[in-house]
């Protein structure tokens, strides 16, 4: 692929309303100096954030008519993990990691029983949603992935290899 055919962006935030609309924001200006792109290539570093805006991005992103390289250069976590698995091609350094776990929400405020429920509705659901993306994207069943979740695992590049979730590791030495 030349140059002119790609649009380079990063992600190296926390997944918030604010930093995908930054995101988006950049790839809308990229696509008018770049009208000629045929691919978006996203460099990401993020520990995670909100589960519903890393799902809003992933369908966004899965929608476009172009092709996606995502890339793990450092740290995708959590959330971030979503974002990633909108990759065409998924990419990562021979150092990066990947840290899969449980669907957490941080609560505020004061709550009765039936918010509680509410509240627990919702976080299964949002579980439901994130095995179902890894599991459609990668090799191994939506068991597996509920079942890795619920154990909470940092994963190394050949692991993330072994699993679909990555499609190839960039090394420096050559010896992956």
């Amino acid at each position: 692929m030349k140059s002119k055919d790609v649009i380079k962006l990063d992600f190296l935030d926390s997944i918030n309303t604010n930093s995908a609309q930054v995101f988006i924001e950049n790839l809308k200006t990229c696509s008018v100096q770049k009208p000629e792109a045929n691919c978006i290539w996203i460099n990401i570093s993020s520990p995670g954030g909100d589960i519903d805006v890393a799902i809003e991005l992933y369908n966004f992103l899965k929608q476009l008519d172009c092709f996606i390289i995502t890339n793990n250069i450092s740290v995708v976590n959590s959330a971030a993990i979503i974002l990633y698995l909108a990759g065409t091609d998924r990419y990562c350094d021979y150092t990066s990691t990947f840290y899969v776990h449980s669907v957490t929400k941080k609560l505020r405020g004061v709550f009765d029983a039936d918010r509680l429920i509410r509240e627990a509705k919702e976080i299964k659901l949002n579980t439901e949603r994130v095995t179902k993306i890894l599991a459609d994207n990668t090799i191994p069943s939506f068991t597996y992935w509920k079942r890795l979740m619920k154990k909470g695992e940092i994963l190394s590049p050949k692991q993330a290899i072994r699993l679909g979730l990555s499609t190839q590791i960039f090394s420096r030495n050559n010896d992956q």
